[in-house]
């Protein structure tokens, strides 16, 4: 029996390029250990092809819900798609007799990404059957080929990452970072369901009882992938100066593509040493910080979004705190949080802040926290006693 067609490309925003195999030796970008394209992707063709593709085709058979064979397979596209500091991911598209069929696979090549793939590999089946919640991933399959592992998941397909950018004035604007049509400026009330959604999702995700919440996560690793376009919702012509389209609908959808880490942050492990409110006000307290963070262009320097951004967070999280089932073991309802948090001074806002500031202290994002602290208490304060709920 035949094997299917293996085709190899590359992701950009100008599409898909076929892998070079002339450049095949060159070594992935970002990995010290200098592993070559070749040793990359003949590596990811082992692993799916093991067993004589019985695991990858039964996979495929339970995606489409009814028994395919190998040779219904005609073409397996894989197609790298970045490169970071932990995984190297790919996305692995079979093209078969009636359809076809896309995942993701994670690839990690060092010894710390490796450790925290498998790691992850655990926390996402636990997330999926503590919560079952649509946000993150459904993970298959982990193997181990080469000294390299792997995690075949989910593939959330027409979704992508965004960054903060600057327009053609040097304002601060985000960017959608569509490889399917080229990247794509948003505007301010998209930017604002980005950060809404993207707060509301990782608020589901906390639990109240033991402080635990998926962490770390950072905007500048493309951990929020989101969906904008549609039949509905098309982008507009290009801009005139700068190149890139808009788009015109409001339409957007967001998911969290990792969870490293499923744990109480700031060592609070031992739920009755901490009221569960206080740990609650620190999460929200640390989370309008972080989901300020990101870098220019994904690549630059570190920014801090503007401050949409903050109403945008406060409105996701009290979303998802009127959703949990548990809430009323602390409050009456979410209302009764907010009044708690509209009772703190700005002073005391601020003092609650200093420790969660401490913690980011030695790395890139401490110094931008920092230069912004006041001007971020001021509008939190201001922001919260306007929040409607």
């Amino acid at each position: 029996m035949s094997n299917p067609i293996i085709r190899y490309l590359v992701s950009s925003p100008h599409g898909d390029i076929p892998a070079d195999e002339n450049k095949w030796d060159l070594p992935l970008e970002g990995d010290t250990l200098k592993t070559s394209y070749r040793m990359y992707f003949h590596s990811i063709r082992g692993f799916l092809s093991q067993d004589e593709f019985k695991p990858f085709i039964s996979l495929i058979s339970q995606k489409l819900g009814k028994e395919d064979r190998l040779k219904e397979i005609h073409e397996i596209i894989i197609r790298t798609e970045k490169h970071g500091l932990l995984y190297h991911p790919a996305s692995v598209e079979s093209i078969l007799t009636n359809g076809k069929v896309k995942f993701g696979l994670n690839v990690a090549i060092s010894d710390i990404g490796r450790h925290w793939l498998k790691e992850e590999y655990s926390i996402l089946q636990k997330l999926h059957t503590k919560f079952h919640l649509p946000y993150l991933p459904k993970v298959y399959f982990f193997g181990e080929l080469n000294a390299m592992s792997f995690l075949l998941e989910d593939w959330f397909e027409g979704y992508h990452e965004f960054h903060i950018s600057k327009d053609n004035e040097g304002k601060q604007q985000m960017k959608l970072w569509d490889f399917d049509h080229g990247y794509k400026h948003l505007s301010q009330e998209q930017s604002f369901e980005i950060y809404k959604k993207a707060s509301k999702i990782l608020t589901l995700y906390y639990d109240l009882e033991d402080f635990s919440q998926i962490f770390p996560w950072h905007h500048a690793a493309g951990d929020f992938v989101v969906k904008i376009e549609d039949e509905k919702n098309p982008p507009l012509p290009p801009f005139s100066k700068g190149g890139m389209g808009g788009f015109s609908g409001k339409p957007v959808d967001v998911r969290l593509t990792t969870a490293r880490r499923y744990e109480p942050f700031m060592g609070f492990i031992e739920k009755n040493t901490l009221n569960p409110i206080l740990a609650l006000c620190y999460y929200l307290l640390d989370l309008t910080i972080r989901m300020r963070l990101d870098k220019l262009d994904g690549i630059g320097e570190v920014v801090w979004a503007d401050n949409t951004c903050v109403k945008a967070t406060l409105t996701g999280f009290f979303e998802a705190l009127k959703l949990k089932v548990d809430l009323k073991n602390y409050f009456n309802q979410a209302e009764d949080f907010l009044s708690l948090l509209q009772s703190f001074s700005q002073k005391e806002l601020k003092n609650i802040f200093n420790p969660l500031i401490d913690h980011y202290r030695g790395t890139e994002d401490f110094p931008v926290i920092i230069s912004h602290r006041d001007e971020h208490t001021g509008e939190l304060y201001a922001t919260l006693q306007n929040l409607p709920l």
